[in-house]
């Protein structure tokens, strides 16, 4: 009984690890004409926005929107990538 406990413990640990290493994940994505710059990390926070000194304030809305949903996409497409959930023996898995 108590072994599975111990089991538990550990592989909690190891996931702690794993969420830890996912805030060090980063993903960049740049819009198609190059005017809109997004930089977010595995937590899907935005850390960085850059905007070009040409860029049209009547596209910034859509160019924007797709730019963020393309670095979050990537983001967390590397995150799932990384996690190593095979080990783990989740209740209902």
């Amino acid at each position: 009984m108590f072994g599975n406990m111990g089991d538990m413990m550990k592989q909690i640990g190891d996931l702690k690890k794993q969420m830890k290493e996912l805030k060090k994940t980063t993903a960049e994505s740049t819009s198609k004409n190059g005017e809109v710059f997004v930089k977010v990390n595995g937590e899907m926070r935005i850390l960085e926005i850059k905007l070009g000194e040409n860029l049209n304030m009547k596209n910034l809305p859509g160019l924007l929107r797709d730019t963020v949903n393309q670095a979050l996409h990537e983001v967390k497409m590397k995150s799932a990538g990384s996690l190593n959930l095979e080990g783990l023996k989740l209740p209902g898995m």
